[in-house]
């Protein structure tokens, strides 16, 4: 028996595992495939400052995992050997005409991004020589990314290093419930027992049987792709609005994305939304044209119904959930991590916990 049971393998439920196995308890995470082969190996990794006002709970998460970044990867470096690749390149965010240049003004003076700075002219084309000649203006703001599968990899690493028990191949049917308490998790072929039950289990969290409240997680299915950039230089990554974003990786590659879809659980990438990314991505870097298309891929977010990522204590004790970051993908993990382990080791939250709570859907 183990101190905690973590279903779900991706970068939320490693590094939740990982944390709880750095404080000191025994853990047993449970995977239905491969560690981060799910969404988490489908993400971009895209780390920036975030775009709001305090008073949005979004914001603040994302801002306490901008702050907290550079440390957790330089950590999960140390530990498993394996550089996460975060680089600060600086992303830019382009305006196609002048309407939406003076929005873009309009924000950059209320100061709704922080270090942003509009960038017009020969600025703006030094800045970014390969953008084309759609793009009449851009806000740059800091930030970059990570290699997602590099986190992904590192993350499953360290745990296992730390004494985390990785059982793949094993799918949870339910919750094991012993009047309001959760006691372990239930699967096809057997069952684990401990003290706490966490469900990072991304877009599947739903359908987790015995769950108190039913948290409506749906899956929201990104269409993704990458190119071998040859000889585009892109030197920061590219957030146009409404998507796609480009982000210049440190392997040669361009990675480009993503659909927003609600296709249910069909995987498979559509002509429509590959020529949606491909066409909007060449009006902006018009050298993209001549890029060989290295892979397409398709992965499917936990989308939560009000767009706010789930983090806290069920309705039973002893159940945690972790999950419901739709598209906002690996940017958040590290202040998520942070939440969830102040709650659970009743520690003062980083921030407040209250709109983050899955009791909101109970």
């Amino acid at each position: 028996m183990s101190d905690a049971i973590v279903i779900g393998g991706g970068v939320m439920g490693l590094a939740t595992a990982r944390e709880l196995r750095r404080r000191g308890r025994s853990v047993t995470l449970l995977e239905r495939a491969q560690p981060g082969r799910a969404a988490s190996w489908a993400s971009a990794g895209i780390v920036s400052d975030p775009i709001g006002s305090g008073d949005e709970p979004d914001f603040l998460l994302e801002q306490l995992s901008r702050r907290l970044w550079p440390d957790f990867a330089e950590e999960l470096h140390e530990e498993s050997g394996l550089d996460p690749e975060l680089r600060e390149t600086g992303c830019l965010i382009p305006a196609f005409d002048a309407g939406a240049a003076r929005d873009l003004e309009r924000v950059v003076r209320a100061r709704l991004i922080p270090g942003g700075k509009l960038l017009r002219g020969a600025e703006l084309r030094e800045a970014e020589p390969a953008l084309g000649p759609a793009v009449v203006a851009g806000c740059w703001r800091p930030g970059g990314n990570v290699e997602n599968r590099r986190v992904c990899k590192a993350l499953e690493i360290s745990a296992r290093r730390a004494g985390v028990e990785i059982v793949t191949g094993a799918e949870v049917r339910g919750l094991i419930v012993e009047g309001d308490r959760v006691v372990g998790a239930r699967l096809v072929d057997g069952s684990r027992l401990a003290e706490h039950v966490i469900v990072a289990a991304g877009a599947w969290s739903s359908q987790i049987e015995g769950c108190r409240p039913v948290v409506p997680v749906v899956p929201q299915r990104g269409q993704i792709l990458a190119v071998d950039r040859g000889a585009v230089s892109l030197r920061q990554v590219i957030l146009t609005p409404n998507d796609p974003y480009l982000v210049p990786r440190a392997d040669g590659r361009i990675v480009v994305g993503a659909t927003r879809e609600l296709a249910g659980w069909d995987p498979a990438p559509t002509a429509g939304g590959i020529a949606h990314l491909l066409a909007r991505a060449i009006e902006v870097v018009p050298a993209l044209a001549s890029c060989s298309i290295d892979q397409i891929w398709t992965g499917f977010r936990p989308l939560s119904p009000d767009g706010v990522p789930i983090v806290g204590p069920g309705a039973l004790e002893g159940l945690w959930f972790v999950t419901g970051h739709g598209p906002s993908g690996i940017g958040p993990l590290p202040g998520t991590i942070a939440l969830l382990a102040a709650l659970l080791f009743d520690e003062d939250p980083p921030i407040p916990p209250e709109p983050f709570s899955p009791l909101r859907f109970a």
